[in-house]
């Protein structure tokens, strides 16, 4: 009786020819190429595998992209080859300019293998049990040298399953074998093209072994990397104590429509908590004004008040010392450890919703104690500031066309850019699905057809709530529940929507 027909499923016979395990069925490539002699499979140049998903492939690429072509680091790798006594060493005439380095920085950026990147990647991101490495060859030996001299055990262990943070290592450590190779262009042009030759699987005039050393392993090359690698570590050590987890891994979703991630170092992790610092220190003529605004939003939602009586020398409140004053010197000696102090804190937080569309770009009105204009979103900055400062903000929201909830923390406050148009509608659907007290800020280039009892509009300068349906706008002036703010005053919205 003759066998059942076994039928193969096609892929099992795809990796069968490539194997050359099924040529005696087709014709082999030297008989004429039979069916499958003229299919060339395809085959990533990785060395490690797992392959990146594509959209990762393409965010990590965007953020290798904005960070070698940033002028600010052409800049500062520049000025590191001037530092080294290899640049010293150099006629006048040979050594280049700061924009001269820069241009063939970036043209051997272009030219350095994709994929090496990508697989420092994989280095940083996974553990070492789950990559398989391609068989190391005589095409591919430098590549493995640029591998082998990219690991860092500390910097795998602080990465590990971390896109952002594996992102800045492999950022960092490209960034170095992209710059050495430039100076080595001036230094030991043919150097430079030996080590060229060998990332591509081709053998120059010299071994590219010798190369390799000649650029990485002496004392100059060995102490950029370090210096590569420790910038690395604090970058990551900084984004863990101003970031959440789940921040990082959003600004790493977000690389290919910001450059934010690509420009991530120590310095631009403290500066960005700073510059929200320094707007609140400088906010000057608003910082009464933001405090009206808060009383009177609270008023609205009658916030509780606890009341808490402290003794002198525990307490921040000096506000009971002038009466104090008056007690003559003996009574005040005699009682001075009984005094308290009576603090009334406000209860029950409160959630914001920022608007960030465009237009929140313009000025507020007013001006810091530098005389630099404030612009309506660094405001909505310094009031959520305020908020929490006074442990009353609860969720924080943006809104432009969408609405989307943020981390309540100053830096992911202080990252806020504007962008978009505007939908109040969508704000106030949130507001009421959250069913949470919430303040509103917002320039009002948009109309709203539901009322909320639990919404407070703040309008910036230049809001105009006529977009407001008639019957809308009506209620929420009759309850006190829109002011304008034009950066001088405080404005009491009218039935019409007019101030």
């Amino acid at each position: 009786m003759a066998s059942p027909k076994q039928l193969k499923n096609v892929y099992t016979i795809l990796e069968k020819v490539k194997k050359g395990e099924i040529e005696t069925h087709y014709k082999a490539k030297d008989e004429g190429g039979g069916l499958f002699g003229k299919i060339d499979f395809y085959k990533k140049p990785d060395l490690i595998k797992p392959y990146l998903h594509y959209i990762d492939d393409y965010r990590l690429q965007s953020i290798f992209d904005v960070y070698m072509n940033d002028p600010k680091v052409g800049t500062e790798n520049y000025q590191k080859f001037v530092k080294t006594t290899e640049f010293k060493k150099l006629d006048s005439d040979k050594q280049p300019d700061s924009s001269k380095f820069f241009e063939k920085f970036k043209e051997n950026y272009k030219k350095f293998p994709k994929h090496i990147g990508k697989d420092i990647f994989k280095m940083y991101y996974n553990n070492i049990g789950e990559l398989d490495f391609e068989e190391r060859t005589d095409k591919n030996a430098i590549k493995y040298k640029i591998l082998e001299t990219s690991n860092n055990p500390v910097g795998k262990v602080m990465s590990n399953t971390s896109n952002l943070k594996s992102a800045v290592f492999a950022r960092n450590v490209l960034g170095y074998f992209i710059t050495r190779m430039t100076m080595m262009d001036y230094i030991d042009p043919d150097t430079s093209n030996d080590m060229q030759s060998g990332m591509n699987g081709e053998q120059g005039g010299n071994d590219p072994s010798d190369a390799f050393d000649k650029m990485f392993s002496n004392k100059i090359g060995k102490q950029m990397l370090e210096d590569a690698i420790q910038q690395a570590q604090e970058t990551c050590q900084k984004l863990d104590e101003t970031m959440s987890d789940e921040m990082q891994e959003e600004m790493f979703v977000n690389a290919e429509n910001s450059g934010e991630a690509s420009k991530l170092n120590p310095n631009f992790l403290r500066d960005t908590v700073a510059k929200l610092e320094k707007i609140n220190l400088s906010m000057g003529p608003l910082k009464d004004k933001i405090k009206k605004l808060l009383d009177n939003s609270v008023s609205y939602f009658s916030a509780k008040k606890e009341t808490i009586y402290e003794d002198l020398f525990n307490s921040d409140n000096v506000a009971g010392l002038e009466e104090y004053e008056l007690l003559h010197p003996r009574i005040r000696k005699a009682f001075m450890e009984d005094i308290v102090v009576k603090n009334t804190k406000a209860i029950g937080k409160i959630d914001l919703y920022i608007d960030i569309s465009g237009s929140m770009s313009s000025g507020c009105g007013t001006r810091n104690l530098n005389g630099d204009h404030i612009s309506k979103l660094d405001f909505c900055k310094a009031f959520a500031a305020k908020l929490k400062q006074y442990d009353m903000l609860n969720n924080v929201f943006v809104f432009n066309a969408k609405v989307k909830k943020i981390k309540n923390d100053i830096f992911s406050i202080s990252m806020l850019r504007p962008d978009g148009g505007t939908s109040i509608n969508a704000a106030i659907y949130n507001v009421q699905k959250e069913d949470v007290n919430a303040i509103l800020i917002t320039d009002a280039e948009d109309g709203c057809h539901t009322y909320c009892d639990k919404a407070y509009f703040i309008g910036v300068e230049g809001a105009s709530f006529h977009h407001f349906k008639p019957d809308v706008i009506e209620q929420y002036s009759k309850k006190s529940q829109v002011v304008v703010f034009d950066g001088v005053k405080i404005h009491n919205v009218g039935k019409n929507g007019s101030v």
